[in-house]
């Protein structure tokens, strides 16, 4: 029963916010000798509250989508009331941590994203492209809200700038985590067409056919490589953060993008969304090597 629980929350994805949340805080603001709002515990709280609201549209989409199904290991008015728990979860939790560094206004965030996921879970059960949009971008916003809250405090002109940076950075990131996110659920729409299809929806596969969907899937990559090479060039003379960038970014999509021009089957597709996660290593390991060179090179 927990693994049918763990399995609706999307518990693998929870998990990889998480770490990507702690990545961010420990590479780009503690490593970096900041004094930040939030301490460890605080921001261990910021993290549970981030999951707990993501796992409140899991449950209540579940809810919706299941609730004609007699035969269920986990039954819609069970998963309806554990969306009621972790939504509220997820409330007190960034209520805890707003009222504890004097902004009791950010609860607000807290309260607005729940009722907006609790909405768009109940309301938006078709699968579509506008969906995939949408639940890239909610995953893009949940690592973005640790620059909301946890901002440097008594830091110096120079702290500033360089805090300022790696705003940019992260953007960067985020930036290209939001298309590749999109490319991956096309390949995964790809690869599910009969199903979902069956099941009504109207992803691109199903509106514009296997091949024209990947050929969207293909020119979103072809940008992002194209952002990544562009971001090379600019540090052409700098010899550590180019190679970081053509051996952790560059060459990786490149690989994926040759990948997704000469899959044809299923089992290819497959093999395509295998090789997304790849990529999305590779740039996680980026993460640690570009703080390290900020912390220790150039310093």
């Amino acid at each position: 029963m927990s693994r049918t629980f763990l399995d609706i929350i999307r518990w693998r994805k929870l998990l990889y916010i998480v770490v990507i949340q702690f990545l961010f805080k420990i590479c780009f603001l503690y490593d970096q000798g900041f004094s930040t709002r939030l301490s460890f515990f605080q921001f261990s709280l910021l993290s549970l509250s981030t999951i707990c609201i993501l796992a409140t549209g899991y449950l209540l989409s579940y809810s919706v989508r299941k609730k004609t199904h007699k035969y269920l290991k986990f039954g819609a008015k069970r998963a309806l009331k554990g969306a009621v728990l972790t939504g509220v979860l997820g409330i007190l939790f960034c209520m805890a941590i707003s009222f504890s560094i004097g902004k009791p206004q950010y609860s607000l965030i807290a309260v607005i994203s729940v009722f907006i996921v609790a909405v768009y879970s109940y309301y938006i059960t078709q699968k579509t492209f506008f969906t995939n949009l949408i639940n890239s971008f909610i995953k893009v916003l949940s690592i973005l809200i640790i620059w909301w809250f946890d901002t440097p405090i008594n830091s110096n002109e120079v702290q500033w700038e360089i805090y300022f940076k790696f705003e940019l950075i992260t953007v960067f990131y985020m930036s290209l985590s939001f298309m590749g996110n999109i490319v991956r659920e096309t390949v995964k729409d790809i690869v599910n067409v009969n199903n979902d299809y069956a099941n009504n929806h109207r992803t691109i596969p199903i509106l514009l056919g296997r091949r024209r969907a990947k050929y969207i899937a293909l020119a979103i990559s072809i940008l992002g490589c194209i952002a990544v090479f562009t971001l090379a060039v600019i540090f052409i003379k700098n010899k550590f953060i180019l190679s970081t960038i053509l051996l952790l970014g560059t060459f990786p999509h490149l690989y994926f993008i040759y990948s997704l021009m000469n899959a044809k089957s299923d089992n290819e597709f497959k093999k395509v969304v295998k090789v997304s996660d790849f990529v999305y290593i590779s740039a996680i390991i980026s993460v640690p090597v570009v703080a390290y060179y900020f912390r220790y090179v150039i310093q």
